[in-house]
Order: C-alpha cells, then structure tokens, then sequence
C-alpha cells in the first residue's frame, strides 16, 4: 500500500470521524433543549481539512495517466475485434430460399439428400 493511499484512507477516517461527531453533538444538543442547528468549528474544521487531505492524497497517489486519444484507444483494438456484432449473426435466414439450388452446391447436395431420403 503506498503511501498517498494510506494518508487517503487516514483522511478518509478523519472525515468519518467528523460525520459521527457532528451527529453525536446534534444528538446531544437536542437532548438538553437547545434548538440551535450549527455546528461546532472544530467538528467543521476537522471535515473540510480531512477532505482536502484525502483530495490532495488521491490526486498525489493516482499514478502514471494514460492517453485519452481516439488513436490511442484503437491501436489495442483490431478491426475484427471492433466489427464483430455476434448478435447480428444469424445462420438460419431466409436467404436460402432468396436464390435457385443450383447456386449453392452444398444446398444442392442436401436437396439430393433429402429426396433419396424421402
């Protein structure tokens, strides 16, 4: 684990720290009758400077960026590769009755086949 991540999961922590004192506070503070709704600052504080921590962590430990470019992206791809629909691949179609038998020696066979079978 490298280092900019364990200060971001630290910040991380940190800010749920504060998400569960700010809620214990208001808890507290309505048990006792006060109707006021801020928060202490050092519950605030303690937020926006684990928040900036963790951003700071995150966009420090992010690593090596890769290119965004179309023509970086289609160099891994092949054109097969981009082509290939297979759910527009349908073997059994109603072109076989499109043309003649004679066309297609392969039909012609079955249709030899099949009236010696018949």
């Amino acid at each position: 684990m490298s280092a900019a991540r364990g200060v971001a999961v630290a910040a991380f922590l940190a800010m749920l720290h504060s998400g569960f004192s700010a809620r214990e506070y208001l808890r507290y503070s309505k048990s006792i009758g006060r109707q006021d709704p801020t928060l202490p600052i050092e519950i605030v504080l303690e937020c926006l400077i684990s928040l900036v921590i963790m951003t700071v962590a995150v966009v420090v430990g992010v690593g090596k960026l890769r290119p965004v470019s179309y023509e970086a992206e289609m160099k891994r791809y092949s054109i097969d590769g981009i082509y290939s629909r297979p759910s527009f691949q349908v073997f059994n179609h109603r072109g076989r009755f499109l043309r003649p038998i004679a066309d297609h020696p392969a039909m012609a066979e079955q249709a030899v086949k099949n009236k010696a079978a018949s």
